[in-house]
């Protein structure tokens, strides 16, 4: 569904992006990992069309990214930021709603998918709260529920970019969160990118890891390929001891 091709995005004449190529099918969830500085927010900004590419090609569905109409492009593309700036005091309801903006639905439609996606993303409980006041895992939550909302009238199945999508979630949020997402791309044969920095959490829920350093894509392929010692001691600086699960999956220490 995702096609990126000899893509090149540069900034202050260099080059801080170089793509040969990668691919995402429907269903399918990419951890993108490297070091600080490796190129992943770049990444992700060029995914989002909030950066566009100086190379290549960027394909959605067979169709360059920059050629979808806005309102199309936004139901079928959607980007869960690490933070929000949002200072309005909308409370939660609200701004989940706010979703529905690229889609064609009525008041009562609008309602009752906020209702769900907000209990789907265990945000329901504080709806009337005023979204300033939450803290950083609820807002990421409720953002989160805004998306899926956002994502829910998708003709063809949809991408979901997420940019840490745990970094202000306590431990038992995040694995909710990141079991929910994996959930939703094989239920709504979603494709998603997420950057993630936990190794482990990229081995569980991560179908294949696009891994990135000094602003190129250095390899692709299944998070137990790809998270190899000596990989890591090179890319990171540290040479992790490899373990098994009861399950048979590798935990790195």
């Amino acid at each position: 569904m995702l096609i990126i091709d000899q893509l090149e995005l540069h900034r202050s004449g260099r080059a801080i992006l170089s793509v040969n190529h990668a691919e995402l099918k429907p269903g399918e969830v990419i951890a993108v990992l490297g070091p600080n500085g490796a190129g992943k927010s770049s990444l992700l900004k060029t995914l989002a069309s909030q950066w566009q590419p100086d190379k290549g090609d960027l394909l959605l569905h067979g169709k360059a990214l920059h050629e979808w109409p806005r309102r199309q492009r936004a139901r079928h593309v959607g980007v869960l930021p690490q933070s929000s700036e949002l200072t309005f005091p909308f409370n939660a309801r609200e701004v989940v709603a706010m979703g529905a903006t690229p889609l064609s639905l009525e008041a009562a439609e609008i309602d009752e998918q906020s209702r769900h996606w907000m209990q789907v993303t265990d945000t329901l409980p504080f709806a009337d709260r005023i979204y300033t006041s939450l803290s950083g895992g609820e807002r990421q939550r409720v953002q989160l529920a805004r998306v899926l909302l956002q994502l829910s009238s998708a003709e063809q199945p949809p991408l979901l970019l997420l940019d840490e999508p745990t970094s202000a979630q306590d431990l038992g949020q995040q694995h909710h969160m990141l079991t929910l997402i994996r959930q939703l791309s094989r239920e709504q044969n979603a494709g998603v990118v997420a950057i993630l920095h936990d190794l482990n959490q990229a081995v569980r829920y991560a179908d294949k890891i696009w891994l990135l350093n000094e602003g190129k894509m250095v390899s692709s392929g299944s998070p137990e390929t790809i998270l190899q010692a000596e990989t890591i001691a090179k890319i990171w600086g540290y040479h992790p001891e490899i373990l098994s699960s009861k399950d048979g999956r590798q935990v790195l220490v």
